[in-house]
């Protein structure tokens, strides 16, 4: 059984799922810092769960859309089995963006329903605490799976894969020469934003909008990283790749949004 759960556990699942946890574990105690354990977080937090992992399936999706699109003008697509067949395997993987896209969207929703009587800015800033910490162990998982690899790069702390990491399209060219670290530096940066988001977050409690801040830091780092990015996997819409699309209209819908809400505020000074 134990040699059954480790051929079919790859090293992104186990840094996944103790990201989760990890993740998790801050959310809760944080809530029970500000006394708001109840059923409605409870709630708010299957529904976050629900959509960080919706959205990034979908994001993933979109992301390969060209390629689905190519299959289906090939003719494999014979009857509705192989059509969701085909569906299936090109939403499999997970993207990033996606799942916090999904979560902050099924988060703000539920807040403004009239089922539940929270704040909505106070329950997206404990949530948005931790997932520069999720986010962290999933480039670590990254990093032993193999994917999300960087450009060729034969300095210090250069990573050389073996032959073993080679799955077909996805990274095919992976073992071809060593490759920037780049996984293992988007993880630090991320632990560096999960201490810098905590420490405003216990400080000056909902002073701050932990989410603007939070998305402001992470697609400036994202758009940067990218072209430390080596894999075409991830998708390349003109000079930059859909990751560095999203990190600009996320950079600039936030900046756009603060400057908003600091003309009415001044406004009504």
């Amino acid at each position: 059984m134990y040699e059954l759960l480790l051929e079919n556990i790859s090293p992104y699942g186990i840094c996944t799922a103790a990201g989760f946890v990890a993740a998790v574990a801050v959310v809760v105690l944080l809530a029970w810092r500000r006394r708001a354990l109840s059923f409605e977080f409870l709630a708010l937090s299957i529904i976050a769960i629900i959509g960080t992992f919706l959205g990034a399936h979908i994001m993933y999706f979109i992301v390969g859309l060209p390629e689905f699109i190519e299959y289906c003008h090939s003719g494999s697509i014979i009857n509705m089995d192989t059509f969701l067949d085909a569906v299936f395997s090109y939403s499999s993987g997970l993207v990033f963006y996606g799942g916090l896209l999904g979560a902050l969207a099924s988060l703000a929703i539920a807040c403004q329903s009239s089922r539940f009587t929270v704040n909505m800015r106070s329950e997206l800033n404990n949530f948005c605490v931790a997932f520069p910490l999720f986010h962290a162990f999933g480039r670590i998982g990254c990093a032993l799976n193999g994917c999300c690899y960087g450009i060729e790069y034969h300095g210090l702390f250069a990573i050389h894969y073996t032959e073993d990491h080679i799955r077909g399209s996805v990274n095919a060219d992976i073992a071809d020469f060593p490759r920037f670290p780049i996984q293992p530096l988007e993880a630090a940066i991320e632990l560096i934003i999960f201490a810098v988001l905590l420490f405003i977050y216990l400080k000056y409690k909902d002073r701050y909008s932990i989410t603007c801040i939070y998305l402001l830091l992470y697609s400036t780092v994202r758009f940067f990283d990218e072209f430390l990015r080596g894999d075409t996997v991830r998708g390349i819409w003109g000079p930059f790749s859909t990751s560095q699309w999203i990190s600009l209209i996320i950079f600039c819908s936030v900046t756009v949004y603060l400057l908003i809400r600091r003309r009415k505020k001044l406004q009504t000074i």
